[in-house]
């Protein structure tokens, strides 16, 4: 036998065994003979091209960013591995990261489990980890983070003593250094009783659960559940409370947690409404089983986007304040739910939680408290207390006492009639909107105390003492340093280290002796406090700061309805795309959507008290002018009785448009900010300035043969747009077109494009200036802010939005009136020959119209603007919903006839045809009404409704929606009736200010439907696409529309149906 094959066996070693029967303990165990090679010399073995692979592998990884797996790294990687010998140190090191790779893919266990029983919170909040159901749930026991390792000996201070010497309110108020006010603090009570609601029988027992889950609002338990519900269609009862705890809070904590309970009545509406999937029917055709499933399923879904609401506030309005955000310009924010991966590995989140004794001892905020609720707390105290003669002078036994009568006044009454702050019910039992608005706004007012030593108002003595003896002798807490080590903070090392105020931390070092004896409860209540800056906006103290932080991570990223499950599972496809719309102007916040939504009447679209409602007045102004944007806000109390009244049948409309007295129009403030300063004639009441220019620009505006050409430009262009856009299903007939995305929303803006030469960009043309939908969008939010700013909540957005649409336009016009005259014309016109930037000669003849008229071009670009934009904002819509109106059930008979009108083309037919226009818009009318400003206090007469009365100063909307179906007027208004004379209708308007492009409505949807309709057995497609699907509010007596787009997200315009066809 060879030497080598000697070594082949492995049987030459270095040094023989002493085992008798001569072998290796590996060899005696069966094991094969077999020496890793190292790392090193495997990598110095390797090829040059396996050499690269590694090291593109190592950056890739360690960047922690996605893989491209295009790249086949992975694939390489195998084939490298593939390629090493069976003792390769290399192989291994490698094929064991790749395991571990793979491994962190995949969470272990899985965060949550499918189906329908994981989409729903528990009303105890148990479940939340499905794995460990218990953690964190309602009636179970506090957790401990610190352990108490320092032996306390028996001489601990009196807490009475403690309380006068470091807690005790002394010397005049001082206000929040950062300006945070009453309604901060008012919220942040009900953060905290989210999570910490002690049992009153067994001070170790939470009886709320460790997540913020509403249950302030929705209960602990399924009894406390069933004072809130109604058992329909997933509704609660109005302004309704489970928690009993929270209505005998100060007036402002109830009336910011009623926001809430007003947005889930809000949110429940508008999932019936939209009906995701199909799967909800009217209440009326259910059996009693599928009620139940019915209002379980929508009132579930309603509290998960709540609270992904309430979430939103903690997160955006709340912590943001904590963290000074907005003074530091900012709309940052912390995504605490967020998927996070540190070198490929997840960082869990969604595994539960259970909020400790040390938190509940750190959020005891009561030097917080504004004068105004110190001055509420003692009148209670001595509402029950006839015989107390100073707060001073309360007793444990006193506070209990006065807490029980106050407590057994409310629980004997029902729940939905539970009042507080002296507000009464109304017969629909919700409280005033007006009362609300004053309380919140007194506390937007209202000044927040300091933090720190000696700043607990009297009235909380004894919650102070009875605080600090569960603290000491029930939950046995760490001591301060004990908790600053467990948070990975220096220790103090002296008692002015912990707070340099030499009063403070001489009493202090009398109470305790040495800095590691100071109690937790003293010692977080009483520390130095925390520097007003940007990044620190509570301005706790120091240990508190940091303590808030790490304890908002733990309840939003270990909640698993905040975090893994915080999608469109639980929250349904429009929930989800609700809860990413943040409110402009509000600094990244969401709580102004709740405030716009619950109280609309109360607020201005750019209130500083809606928009940045946790700080004082004083300190807002403080801060927009910092941020230099105190311009783009209004800054006075709003007046909180501002609401919309609305005017709905058809005399009273028709004399309110003619009322131009008493009922002024609203838009010129509005236009001039889209026409730099210029006005349009809407804009004017009076017949001297009105009637010369609107006679002009008529005459600029409507050639001779104007409806024919419209006509023909829609009928030829819908027609088009129609085939170019169908798809046709293979070995078949039939055929499928988005009629609104492709067709109806894209016409109108043709026709204005090529009316006034604006360069479009598209396949043909890519260098022009806007594609159609950006242009279909400039138009849309300009007309929606000249003609429709009339609610609050839109306000900002649409001037916003204006703003920066505007001066596209203003350009583009400018640019043609000024080179549409004279020598340059015939230059321009040359250059712009074939491309994007020639004029039609229908803009040139317009150009050349207004040009002759001699008025500033100023004032003739904002004509453009105003002739053209609600040609977008009101044909691409009106369009769209009348093909769904006449596709819709119960209109058969009349799809029928304009299908046979579709293919005549007589006078009459397109007279009759019209005439399904005009009683199609009443049906499905994209003008809700026309708003007006009342110039005097009045009592209308509003036809058969009688006399409303309306203040001064209030916007008045001439519902034209609503008084299209009046009876009076129109006869079995369910009824269409094509024939009746067009001078019957006041949908455009009246008077004066009737509607500049009527004669353009007519012809062109009849031509749009012509097209539509003559498609061969035209129909919708099956399933959610052949419809609409729409959110719903009411808004002055009327039922206002928004459409969900592609990513469901509100649009207030449609943006998709699909039809089919057969060709």
């Amino acid at each position: 036998m060879a030497l080598s094959q000697l070594k082949s066996f492995g049987i030459i070693r270095r040094k023989p065994t002493s085992a008798p029967d001569g072998q290796t303990d590996i060899e005696a165990a069966g094991g094969k003979v077999s020496q890793k090679t190292s790392v090193a010399h495997d990598l110095a073995h390797l090829n040059l091209e396996d050499k690269k692979k590694i090291v593109q592998a190592v950056t890739t990884l360690a960047s922690g960013k996605p893989l491209n797996d295009k790249d086949l790294l992975l694939e390489h990687g195998v084939a490298m591995l593939q390629s090493l010998p069976t003792n390769s140190g290399l192989s291994e090191t490698v094929s064991n990261d790749f395991i571990g790779m793979l491994w962190h893919d995949l969470p272990h266990p899985p965060a949550t489990k499918a189906g329908p029983a994981a989409r729903y919170r528990e009303n105890d909040g148990s479940g939340n980890n499905p794995w460990v159901p218990e953690m964190g749930r309602a009636g179970s026991s506090y957790s401990r983070s610190v352990p108490p390792t320092k032996p306390k000996g028996p001489n601990l201070p009196d807490p009475e003593l403690v309380f006068d010497k470091l807690l005790k309110r002394t010397g005049p108020f001082r206000q929040h250094p950062s300006g945070l006010n009453r309604l901060f603090f008012s919220f942040a009570t009900v953060v905290i009783h989210e999570c910490f609601q002690t049992s009153r029988t067994d001070p170790w027992i939470n009886e709320t659960s460790s997540y913020v889950d509403l249950s302030t609002l929705y209960g602990n338990t399924e009894k406390e559940q069933k004072r809130v519900r109604t058992y329909q269609d997933g509704r609660i009862f109005p302004d309704s409370v489970a928690s009993e705890r929270i209505m005998v809070m100060p007036p402002g904590v109830v009336a910011v947690l009623l926001m809430f309970s007003r947005n889930h009545n809000s949110i429940a509406e508008n999932l019936l409404t939209v009906n995701e999937q199909g799967k909800y029917r009217p209440w009326e055709s259910l059996g009693e089983e599928e009620k139940t499933w019915q209002d379980e399923d929508i009132f579930q879904l309603s509290r998960n986007i709540n609270v992904g609401f309430f979430a939103s506030v903690v997160l955006h309005d709340y912590v943001a304040a904590i963290l000074n955000t907005p003074r530091a310009n900012s709309t940052w924010s912390l995504d605490l739910g967020a998927e996070i991966k540190q070198l490929g590995k997840r960082i869990e989140r969604g595994t539960g939680n259970v909020v400790s004794v040390e938190f509940a001892v750190l959020y005891h905020w009561h030097a917080a408290l504004s004068a105004a609720d110190d001055k509420w707390m003692e009148n209670i105290l001595r509402a029950t207390l006839p015989e107390l003669k100073s707060v001073d002078d309360m007793t444990v036994e006193m506070y209990k006492k006065a807490t029980m009568v106050y407590g057994h006044k409310l629980m004997d009454t029902p729940p939905k009639e539970w009042t507080f702050g002296g507000l009464k019910r109304g017969s629909d039992g919700r409280f005033s909107d007006v009362d609300l608005a004053e309380i919140i706004k007194d506390c937007i007012e209202e000044p927040a105390h300091a933090f720190g030593a000696h700043g607990t108002p009297v009235s909380l003595k004894v919650i102070d003492i009875m605080g600090q003896l569960q603290a000491r002798d029930v939950f046995n807490v760490c001591t301060m340093n004990e908790f600053r080590k467990y948070l990975n903070l220096q220790p103090y090392n002296s008692f002015e280290d912990w707070n340099p105020d030499k009063e403070t931390a001489r009493a202090a070092e009398l109470l305790y002796g040495h800095i590691d004896n100071l109690e937790l409860y003293p010692g977080l209540m009483a520390e130095v406090t925390k520097p007003a800056m940007s990044g620190s906006g509570l301005c706790p103290g120091q240990t508190t700061g940091r303590g808030i932080l790490d304890d908002a991570v733990a309840l939003v990223r270990g909640d698993r309805f905040l975090s893994y499950d915080f999608n469109s599972t639980t929250l349904t496809n429009w929930g989800f795309a609700k809860l990413g719309s943040l409110p402009p102007g509000a600094y990244g916040g969401m709580l102004p959507h709740l405030l716009f939504n619950g109280l609309p009447g109360a607020w201005t679209g750019t209130s500083t008290y809606a928009l940045l409602p946790f700080y004082t007045p004083t300190a807002v102004e403080g801060i927009l002018k910092q941020n230099k944007a105190i311009q783009l806000y209004d800054l006075e109390r709003p007046a909180s009785d501002m609401e919309i009244i609305g005017i709905h049948t058809h005399e009273g409309c028709k004399k309110a448009f003619e009322d131009r007295e008493n009922f002024r129009v609203m838009y010129q403030k509005a236009i001039r900010d889209c026409t730099d300063g210029h006005d349009f004639i809407i804009g004017w009441d009076d017949v001297a300035r009105h009637d010369p220019r609107s006679k002009l620009l008529h005459k600029v505006f409507f050639e001779d043969g104007f409806e024919a050409n419209v006509t023909q430009f829609f009928r030829t262009n819908v027609a088009k747009l129609i085939k170019d856009h169908s798809l046709n299903y293979s070995n078949s007939i039939r055929r499928s077109i988005d009629i609104v995305r492709d067709v109806t929303n894209v016409t109108p803006i043709l026709w204005l494009a090529q009316r006034f030469a604006i360069p479009l960009k598209t396949a043909e043309t890519p260098h022009g200036l806007v594609s159609v939908p950006e242009l279909f969008m400039i138009y849309l939010i300009l007309f929606m802010y000249q003609s429709f700013n009339i609610i609050p909540a839109n306000e900002w957005t649409l001037r916003d939005g204006a703003r920066k649409a505007a001066p596209v336009l203003r350009q583009i016009f400018e640019a043609h009136l000024k080179t549409q005259q004279g020598i340059i014309e015939n230059i321009v016109d040359w250059l712009a020959k074939g491309s994007a930037f020639s004029v039609s000669p229908e803009a040139d003849r317009i150009y050349h119209a207004l040009n002759a008229s001699k008025l500033p071009t100023g004032d003739l670009v904002g004509d453009c603007i105003g002739m053209g934009a609600p040609v977008a904002g009101n044909l691409t819509q009106q369009a769209s919903l009348l093909i769904d109106l006449y596709l819709s059930e119960g209109y058969e008979e009349y799809k029928a006839r304009i299908v046979e009108l579709a293919h005549l083309d007589d006078e009459a037919s397109e007279r009759e045809l019209q005439g399904f226009v005009f009683e199609g818009m009443r049906h499905a009318g994209v003008v809700p009404g026309l708003p007006r400003v009342a110039v005097k206090d009045i009592t209308f007469t509003d036809g058969a409704r009688g006399p409303i009365s309306i203040k001064a100063g209030h916007t008045v909307l001439i519902a034209t929606s609503v008084a299209a179906m009046d009876p009076v007027q129109f006869p079995n208004p369910e009824k269409l009736n094509p024939h009746r004379p067009f001078k019957d209708y006041i949908l455009l308007g009246n008077g004066m200010h009737y509607c500049f492009g009527a004669r353009l409505v007519g012809c062109s949807l009849a031509a749009t439907l012509k097209e539509v309709f003559k498609l061969k057995n035209v129909r919708r497609a099956n399933g959610k696409q052949g419809h609409f699907s729409r959110v719903e509010e009411e808004f002055a007596g009327v039922r206002m529309r928004k459409y969900l787009d592609a990513n469901a997200n509100e649009s207030p315009i449609p943006t998709t149906l699909t039809l089919e066809y057969d060709e």
